[in-house]
């Protein structure tokens, strides 16, 4: 199986985070930021995916992202939420373990599947709830 990076697909695929804080916009616009700048960082880490600062922005956006929505939904306790969103961490890490380092080859399309998953799950859980 080859091991090439499709950067194309992976940020394109980040641009679900734009379309995430647009249509969160109007609610909560401080989150509407976060995500805005989580598709900078993640286009941006993306394109260029051997930066090492690029990496850590990336990593650092997408960590602040998921303990904000963690403490936003936390306040307003589901079970349901709490089970989404441990559900999208356990298939962040899967992507990284079982295919980023053992099955480079298609580590772009399930990262891309990630963004994509993570960015609905985001949008359905501040128009859901």
């Amino acid at each position: 199986m080859p091991k090439k990076y499709n950067s194309q697909i992976l940020c394109v695929s980040s641009l679900i985070y734009f379309f995430a804080g647009t249509i969160i916009f109007k609610t909560n616009p401080y989150l509407a930021i976060l995500l805005f700048a989580v598709t900078i960082f993640s286009i941006m880490y993306h394109h260029n995916f051997k930066s090492f600062n690029l990496k850590s922005l990336d990593w650092v956006f997408g960590t602040i992202l998921f303990l904000y929505a963690f403490y936003i939904f936390k306040i307003q306790f589901d079970l349901y939420i709490l089970i989404f969103l441990l559900l999208i961490l356990g298939f962040r890490l899967m992507d990284h373990i079982l295919f980023k380092t053992k099955r480079y080859g298609i580590f772009s399309y399930t990262h891309s599947l990630w963004h994509i998953l993570s960015g609905l799950l985001i949008v359905s859980l501040f128009t859901l709830t």
